[in-house]
């Protein structure tokens, strides 16, 4: 994950304008923007106070593995793309991160909330498969998943075009309530 991503994110999390932002932490808003957008590289202090005045904490995590905000990104980008089957194969490879994990590390990584993908159903599929891994080992669930986003008519989540409703298994609550479509069977870890 990018710095600008991260520092974006967390402001945008809590509803901070760069404006207000830079009020709080007293640095002007241009250096704000210049970060967000990539162009100018904080020191690790100044990008500390920026997250924390944004509500948020400079962490380090025993884990090499994506949060389900870098997850939103590359999926987002590769939608952008046009290309959905990878970002199918980057959502499943969230899936494969987090259940390679200790309990614990699935909550560090889905604690902090993903970015809006630009697409209604892999932001629900996002939220289902945060709920179904760590119900999974008995986790406490983020608040961000309580207000993400359902699909009113069920679509399936497939990379294939040859993938039909008839070849769905049985179908995990935590996805079926939200009306994503994907079966038990394709989220088994390989």
């Amino acid at each position: 994950m990018t710095i600008a991503t991260l520092s974006r994110a967390a402001r945008n999390a809590r509803g901070v304008s760069q404006t207000q932002l830079a009020a709080r932490t007293g640095l002007p808003a241009s250096n704000i923007s210049f970060i967000e957008s990539g162009r100018r590289v904080p020191r690790v202090d100044t990008l500390d106070t920026l997250l924390r005045s944004s509500g948020a904490r400079l962490a380090i995590s025993p884990t090499l593995r994506s949060t389900a905000l870098e997850a939103s990104t590359e999926i987002r980008q590769w939608l952008g793309a046009g290309d959905r089957p990878q970002a199918f194969r980057s959502w499943l490879a969230f899936n494969d991160d987090l259940a390679a994990e200790t309990p614990t590390n699935r909550v560090v990584l889905t604690a902090y909330p993903p970015e809006p993908t630009g697409d209604a159903l892999y932001d629900a599929a996002l939220a289902s498969l945060t709920e179904y891994r760590l119900n999974e080992v008995g986790a406490p669930l983020p608040l961000w998943t309580a207000t993400s986003p359902t699909i009113d008519e069920p679509r399936m989540l497939t990379g294939s075009h040859f993938v039909t409703a008839a070849l769905l298994g049985p179908i995990p609550d935590e996805f079926a309530r939200r009306g994503v479509l994907i079966d038990a069977e394709s989220l088994r870890s390989v």
